[in-house]
This record gives C-alpha cells, structure tokens and sequence, in this order.
C-alpha cells in the first residue's frame, strides 16, 4: 500500500511537474515608440563612400572613432538596454560590450589622449554625465564609472575640450517643464548649453534661451562651441566663447540643423530632415556660404563623427519595409524585441514591446495580440456626404465676389457700400453656420442629437429671414431696382444657408467613416486573422467613434474596449462594450450620457472598474452584481483603473496632488477590499515627480506594474522628436511589490514606453 501511494505520488508530481514546464512563462507587454532599422556606418574616404560596421537587427547608433582611430565605440540595444560596445578597425575581431550594467550608457565621448571617456547613464536613476577610464580590452563595471554632475535634471551629449581640461554638455535642469502645445496630457522640457571641469566641478551655464540649446562641439583651437538652438522657431546652428559671451548665428538656411561637427577641412557638417521626413549629413561651405549634401544615398544618416585620418561615422539606414500587419496600426517591425526574458521577481517573464500607441492586448490563450484599425486610412476617412457640404462654402465665395464684382459695376446706380456689406453678411453667415456646426460636433462633442437641435434652430432663422428677403423681391416692381438686386441675393444666400443646416443635421452621422475593424495577430509568425467589425451608434458624435482603450478578459472569454474621444471631457459621451468570442456577440455594458470608459475585469467576471464621468468629474467605478462604488470619490481626475485578478485590490491614476499648470501630474493610488466588503480609502503608491499612470497588476495581484516620467528624458527632445513621433519622451516601464514596496525598473532607453500588461502563460 505504501508502494502503491508513493507511486501514484511521484505520478501526480510528475504530472504537476509537466503541466508546469508546458505552460510559457508570464508575459509583459507594453508599447514603445522605439524606431528600428538603425546601424553604424563608417567611410575612410572623406565621405565619399560608406559600409556598414557590426551589422545586427537592434538598434546601433550615436558611434565614436576613439582618438587613435583604432576602435569605434557606440551605443547598442542588442542585448536589451541600450549600452556601449567596442568594435576594433582593420580585423574582423567580434563586438563585444564594454561597460557591464543593467542601466542605458549613450552619448559616448573620448578625451584628446583616448585615455579617458564620458557618457550618459542611468545608472543611478536620471540621465547623468559619467567618466571612466578607457581600456578597450576589458569589460568594466559601471561602478567603476564617476559621476560628474550628480543632478535630477536631465544631463546629455557631452564633449571634451580640445585640451582636455573641460568637459560642454546640454542639461534641462534649469527650465520649467511646461504643456506640449498640442497634447493636454504630455510635458516637454527645454536645455541648455554647460561647461565643468573634468571633475564635475566649476559648472557654469553659457547659454539662456527659453529654447532648446543642444549638442555643444568644440571649435578646433579650443576658443569656440558651436550648438544648434531652435530660439527662431527654427533650429539652426550657432557659434559662441567658451564663457558663454558672443553668440552668433552661423548657418542661416532654413533649414533644419542640429548636431554640429567641424570637419578636417574647417566646413560645418550637421544632420538635417526634409519635409518628408528622411533625415540627411549636410555640410556647410563657410567660404561660399553654400550647402552640399554629404552623402546622395537614399538613406536615413544622422549624427556625423569624423577622425583627423578622415574617417567618419554615422549612423541610421533605409527606412523600413512595410509589413502587412502594419494594417493593424503597427509602426514598422510588429515587435521592438523578441526575445527579451526578465527574473527580477524570481521566475522568468518574457517582455515584449509592441509598437503601437497602446498596448495591443494579449491572448491568454496563445501567442496572440488584439489590435483594431479605423477601415479608412487619410483622406478616406471623410466621406462624400461631407465633401456635398462644402458646396455651401463655394456658393459663399461665389456671393462675395459677386457682391464686390456687382458692387464696382453698377456703383454709379446703387452705392457700393450696400454691396460691399453685403459682402460682409456672406462671410458672416457663412462663418455663423460652419462656425456652430465645428463648435457643436468638435469643440463642445456634442451628441448628435443636439447638434441636430443647433442645426434646426439656426435652420429656422435662416428660413425666416430666406422667406422675408424672397417675398421683397418677388413683390418688388420693376423701378426699384436697388432693392429688387440685393433681395434677390439676400434670398440666394440665406436659402443656401437652409439647405445647408438641413443637410448638416440630416446627415451629421455620416461625414466620417467609423467603421473599425477588429483583429489578432500572431506575434510569432506576424499572420493575421480578422476577428470582427464595429459601427457606432446612431447617436453617437462621429467624433466620439475612436476605439481607446482595450483588453481581453482573464478567462478569454471577451475583448473589452472603450468607444469615445481621447480628448474628451466627463460631459462627452464614452461607452465600455464588450465581444464575446464564443457567440461573437457586440454588447454595451455603461450606458450613461457620460464619458465612461478604460473598463477592467476581476477574474471571475463579476466585477467590472471603469473610469466615468457621471458625477461630473472623472471618478473610478466599480460595478458588482448591479451596484455601482465610487471608489475614488473626488473632484480631482482620476483614469486608468486596473483591478486585481482576484478582484480584492483596485489602482488607478489621480492628480488630486499632483502639480504643474495648466499640466497637473498624477500619481498611482491604491484601494483594497477589506471586512464587510468595504474599499479602503486610496493609498498613494507613488511620490515622484512627473506623470504615473497606465497601471496594471501582475497575474498573483502582488505586483503593479505601470509607466513613469520619475526618471526625466535621456536624450536631447530634439535629437528624438523629429525621427519618431514622440509627443512625451518620457516613459519608463515600474514595478513597485505591495507587501515589500520594492521598486524595479524594467526599461532603460529614451524612447517614449508605456501602458504595460501582465499576463499569464498559456
């Protein structure tokens, strides 16, 4: 009998043991803005031609030829985050890292004798300014590495003096962070021009211009630094003393300029990009004032450094190719990384980065990712029901220069200010009526139901003032001559106005296309599978169509996403639907006049958290059984909540503390279901400062993982911005534990991360 048990024993363990090891390991995935395609490329022959250098399919970029000319170090993401490694020149030796860290390094600059190099780490949490000594044969660590400015502002590009005896950087810690002027939620920060010893000491500031001064290089005799700056609304490069006096414009083209190199021949060389976006090595003839492209190849290139031997290096690439599942919404290459494991929580959990604005949720039960796509793409989008409209104002323009024309011709019989004011009226009422229909369908996004109200009630005035006009000039006799004229056009205006509102309010609901087309791709073989398609309600502002928000349920049973406006108020309308993939059944499940939306589901299904405005303001709710909590209860903005699987802890977004005008940041807050099934009141999870948000709990519930600007940017905005669009640089990837509040940071980088999920293996 004892046999017997022991045996059906190690059975069951064996069983237990299989099922374990069957099952992937636990899934992270977020959203990066990361670009790809990048690789360093080298010319030894002043220019006029190129290779490539240690090829792979990370990201390679910002590449040094070290002051012997022996090496080129440069900034990898081939084993993650992105460090320095070491490729030697004239031998087919391997790559190889050469500062050992979990950290970023970046932004590599060497001393005039090559014995000493500088960069940027995050080694210590923000982007900081490091020194070490340089031995290119060995693999040191980064505490081995001095930090110079040891400040919680940003610090980037630094750059030896020709002597070696100081060290020019660009920093942010002097400006205010302010609102980006298009995107409510994002901040952006401005830099400056420094200058300290080899130390860290003796810092001074050379530069003070509310815009971005940026990437100092030093003038070959030591006396000089030049710099881009966008103080003219235009960046373009400028030259000034090393004590920061007699600033003075050096390239005036009108053309994009940053990241200044002086060449061996004395010409300026710096990176620039077209209207089109591709980004191009110029140089500048200072003795013909003239520019030439440095390279003609259909390539993108930026930041350019040279060696006196006439070696130079860059690096960029072609852009990539698109994909098909790039139908989906995804920027390039489906995934930024694939085969990235971490095991700071003690097991192994494969992270994955998504490129795309929101995370594309995953299946439990495959390797699969949802995404949704608008059916129309650019122009596509507006339908020939909005282009009928636009015959309104084309019959305006008509009037008005018929009025002036008519105005000059008979002035010597009817005075030309009448026709002129008339005139006048056209732009009026034709302001009047698209002004109130942009006003009530994307200012105030207003259900269609009252911009209907607003057609018809400007349709009725309009048509009263038509008929009072139409029946002066049909009644006119033949010797007013003055009168019958202009009530004639009177009429003609006034009744292109009634056919105008009618045909706004009739057909408001069909202008945009709104279809979305629902998807799931597999991220391992990259096929698609299309899953179904959504159209929104007849009453819904077309404005108010965007799908935001989205998730699949822990069981797999349902997709989950939110129909609004990004931008939209707690007035506007917002909707939390649902598909099954069982019955393939579209269900609502808020129904309000409110915004609600960025719904989350406990396990077992039966409790739903969502973000709604119907109290006024954005609240957290939680809807159980039929009842609705409010479980933040504030007059503050709350969004992103999240519920455990086990549906015993809630965390959401709240600036109820938060600081900055008109920007006001947020912080994680935390509610946990205690006795009685009471809420506690919420916790604050996070005290930095600068935006957390998009939080989400790890499958055990004991984990929050989410996005934070607590560490600053790593690199100069406008290095960044212009390449990839990147409206909030910041954006690193958190875990805080909830018993222990141990804090891990995944992501080291300067490109723009976010919105993280955690998910079990299937």
């Amino acid at each position: 009998m004892v046999t017997l048990s022991r045996f059906i024993l190690f059975i069951s363990c064996l069983i237990f043991s299989f099922s374990i090891m069957s099952q992937s390991p636990e899934r992270i995935f977020y959203c990066s803005f990361r670009p790809e395609g990048w690789d360093i490329y080298r010319s030894t022959d002043e220019g006029k031609s190129f290779s490539v250098i240690a090829a792979h399919p990370a990201l390679d970029y910002d590449a040094v030829i070290t002051p012997d000319g022996k090496w080129i170090v440069f900034t990898s993401e081939r084993e993650g985050h992105p460090g320095l490694f070491i490729v030697p020149l004239g031998n087919d030796a391997p790559v190889r890292r050469l500062i050992r860290s979990n950290s970023m390094q970046d932004q590599v600059n060497f001393s005039p004798d090559g014995k000493w190099m500088v960069f940027v780490s995050t080694h210590e949490g923000n982007a900081e300014i490091y020194r070490i000594p340089f031995q290119p044969d060995s693999l040191l660590p980064i505490e081995r590495a001095v930090n110079l400015t040891r400040h919680p502002g940003g610090d980037f590009r630094p750059a030896y003096s020709p002597d070696g005896s100081h060290i020019a950087y660009c920093s942010d810690r002097v400006r205010p962070i302010v609102p980006h002027p298009v995107f409510s939620f994002a901040r952006q920060r401005s830099g400056d021009i420094f200058i300290m010893d080899t130390s860290g000491n003796h810092v001074k500031q050379l530069t003070d211009s509310s815009a971005w001064d940026g990437s100092p290089s030093w003038s070959a005799d030591g006396k000089g630094i030049y710099y881009y700056s966008g103080q003219d609304q235009f960046f373009s490069i400028y030259k000034m003393n090393t004590d920061g006096t007699s600033h003075m414009l050096v390239l005036d083209k009108k053309i994009p300029a940053v990241s200044p190199v002086l060449l061996p021949g004395g010409e300026l060389a710096f990176t620039s990009w077209t209207e089109s976006g591709q980004f191009k090595l110029m140089t500048y003839y200072p003795s013909t004032d003239s520019l030439k492209a440095l390279y003609t190849a259909d390539l993108d290139m930026l930041n350019l450094n040279t060696h006196p031997n006439g070696s130079m290096v860059f690096h960029g690439g072609a852009k990539p190719t698109t994909q098909e599942y790039n139908k989906g919404g995804f920027e390039g290459e489906l995934l930024v990384n694939r085969n990235d494991t971490i095991s700071e929580m003690g097991k192994p959990i494969e992270f994955y980065g998504v490129r795309r604005a929101f995370t594309a949720p995953p299946d439990p039960a495959g390797p699969y990712l949802m995404f949704n796509v608008n059916n129309a793409e650019g122009s596509e989008v507006f339908t020939p029901w909005l282009y009928v409209l636009l015959c309104f104002p084309v019959f305006g323009l008509i009037l008005f220069f018929t009025g002036i024309i008519k105005g000059i011709r008979d002035r010597k019989v009817i005075p030309f200010w009448r026709h002129a004011f008339f005139s006048a009226i056209v732009l009026l009422v034709m302001a009047i009526v698209l002004g109130l229909l942009f006003y009530l369908t994307v200012i105030q996004i207003l259900p269609v139901v009252f911009i209907r109200l607003g057609m018809a009630i400007l349709l009725i005035l309009s048509a009263g003032i038509f008929w009072f006009f139409y029946r002066k000039w049909k009644n006119n006799t033949p010797g007013q001559g003055v009168d019958l004229s202009l009530s004639k056009w009177y009429a003609l205006l006034f009744g292109a106005a009634v056919l105008s509102t009618a045909y706004a309010g009739i057909f408001i609901n069909h202008f945009l296309n709104t279809s979305s087309g629902f998807y799931k791709v597999n991220y391992l073989t990259n096929s698609i599978t299309p899953v179904f398609e959504f159209q929104k309600e007849a009453a819904t502002n077309p404005i108010n169509s965007q799908i935001l928000d989205s998730k699949i349920t822990a069981d797999g049973s349902q997709y989950i996403f939110t129909v609004g406006n990004f931008r939209g108020d707690a007035t506007n309308q917002g909707d939390v639907w649902s598909y099954r993939f069982d019955t393939k059944k579209i269900s609502k499940l808020t129904d309000s006049p409110y915004n609600d939306g960025f719904a989350d589901f406990s396990a077992d299904g039966q409790k739903m958290v969502f973000r709604s405005g119907r109290n006024g303001n954005f609240n957290i709710l939680l809807q159980e059984q039929g009842n609705l909590v409010n479980i933040s209860q504030t007059d503050s903005r709350e969004n992103f909540p999240s519920i455990s699987a086990q549906g015993d802890k809630i965390v959401f977004s709240s600036d109820k503390e938060g600081t900055g005008s008109p920007v006001k940041t947020m912080d994680l807050y935390l509610s946990i279901l205690g006795e009685q099934n009471k809420w506690s009141e919420p916790v604050k999870l996070t005290a930095s400062k600068g935006q957390n948000a998009h939080a989400h709990f790890s499958p055990d519930g004991e984990w929050v993982i989410y996005t934070t600007e607590e560490y600053g940017i790593n690199d100069e905005q406008p290095l960044i911005q212009p390449y990839i669009f990147s409206p909030q640089m910041y954006g690193e990837i958190t875990l805080i534990n909830l018993r222990t509040n141990e804090k891990i940071r995944l992501t080291h980088n300067k490109w723009e991360e976010g919105a993280p999920v955690w998910v079990k293996g299937y």
